[in-house]
């Protein structure tokens, strides 16, 4: 934001911090209208995310002060719109890897079955439904063993299949979110997919032996709340917890990064607060735990959010072997 701008980050700092105290309506920025705090540096320096009303808020008042260029405003544009589609593009990513249970590949194509389809858009199964009919009905009709199957009683769609839901659905639903987010999925989910078709899961002993090696890293303690299995407590037992769900993300499931080591009882009542076993977690559900949980817990609070940004490195490292899209 401040490269486009072309300011220093403290240069946009003081700005912001201007803007956000001004008095006067018209330029004054808010919080979670114009921004996000997303961390702090120190207690007087936040780290901000700007929506796209906060990013043109603040080009608007340099351009009143005639401190910006029509070239940085463009740049800036340009930015929040591609941020906007990043956005998107990892919240369908995280809608695949968290719905592709039912990914198979045949006759040399990749297809999901329905339910996973509705959840990935997003939608119901009678909007997905209708989608059907309206694309059969029109003059590019889904072609059966190609774009969808009935298979032992139940529907598939293969990528092909996908992209024209993706485009029927971008064209015809009601809310311009989701419009966008419908388009995106066509760009998106080929690579993705492709990638979870093929990537290894790694056995259990793999697993077995990435969770021994998590417990010994972690003293044989509880990461949570300090307990410790010995003569005193002999109650106590610890199991390895994947941070990202094994099954959804199962090319975490042996990474010890992805494991903490916590007491079961606890890892029993966080699932349960999270709705059950059956529910695909990540990283995120189990900070707001703690949180909720645990407010007091402040160290660990901050090592979760440690681990976060370690785990969100691997898995853009994972996405960045992938196409980001096939504009």
């Amino acid at each position: 934001m401040a490269e486009s701008l072309e300011l220093t980050q403290q240069g946009l700092d003081e700005i912001v911090d201007f803007l956000q105290a001004s008095t006067d309506e018209s330029i004054r920025l808010k919080e979670w209208l114009h921004f996000v705090v997303q961390n702090y540096v120190t207690k007087q320096q936040p780290i901000r995310i700007f929506s796209r009303e906060g990013a043109l808020a603040i080009a608007s008042y340099l351009d009143l002060r005639g401190d910006a260029t029509q070239i940085s405003l463009k740049r800036v544009i340009a930015l929040v719109d591609k941020y906007s589609v990043n956005q998107i593009d990892a919240k369908i990513r995280r809608a695949l890897y968290e719905n592709s249970s039912s990914l198979v590949s045949r006759n040399k194509r990749h297809w999901l079955n329905r339910e996973d389809v509705v959840r990935i858009f997003i939608t119901t199964s009678s909007r997905l439904e209708q989608a059907f009919r309206d694309i059969q009905r029109s003059d590019f009709p889904m072609r059966m063993n190609i774009d969808f199957e009935d298979y032992d009683g139940m529907r598939f769609f293969s990528l092909s299949g996908l992209e024209k839901l993706s485009i029927e659905l971008s064209l015809k639903l009601r809310s311009e979110e989701r419009r966008a987010y419908c388009k995106r999925v066509s760009e998106v989910a080929p690579p993705v997919l492709e990638f979870l078709a093929i990537a290894p899961s790694p056995d259990p002993k793999q697993i077995d032996k990435a969770m021994n090696f998590a417990k010994n890293r972690d003293q044989k303690t509880c990461q949570v709340t300090g307990a410790v299995r010995d003569k005193y407590n002999p109650r106590i037992e610890l199991v390895g917890h994947h941070l990202y769900d094994k099954n959804a993300y199962h090319f975490l499931s042996a990474d010890p990064d992805n494991i903490l080591t916590i007491d079961k009882r606890l890892h029993e009542d966080f699932h349960q607060w999270h709705g059950g076993t059956q529910k695909t977690c990540t990283i995120d559900d189990f900070i707001d735990y703690v949180e909720w949980r645990y407010p007091d817990k402040h160290e660990l609070i901050l090592t979760l959010h440690n681990k976060q940004r370690v785990l969100m490195f691997k898995l853009a490292q994972v996405q960045r072997t992938l196409p980001e899209s096939r504009d």
